[in-house]
């Protein structure tokens, strides 16, 4: 496994997949460490989605992992995404 992905770095992901025209799914596989961590990459999700008109609608995440979560982070539902290893964040225009 690399480094963790920085916040620059993801931001800058985002912003070339969005905005999109209907559903986008956007799969990190490395996951990152902590809920601190995560939750600054959720919320991050969330203001650059609404910024571009397409809202986060669905979040996967190693739930054994983050177990905190729950089943909704800001009225977003979350799933199992089945992997250790597997964030997926999904948007709709």
């Amino acid at each position: 496994m690399g480094s963790p992905m920085s916040m620059s770095d993801f931001e800058r992901m985002l912003s070339a997949v969005l905005p999109a025209t209907g559903r986008t799914s956007l799969t990190l596989t490395d996951v990152p460490p902590g809920d601190v961590t995560l939750t600054a990459l959720l919320e991050k999700a969330i203001q650059l989605g609404n910024r571009t008109s397409s809202r986060l609608t669905e979040i996967y995440l190693p739930m054994q992992e983050y177990p905190s979560m729950g089943s909704n982070f800001w009225h977003v539902p979350v799933q199992d995404s089945g992997s250790r290893d597997v964030l997926r964040l999904v948007f709709e225009n």
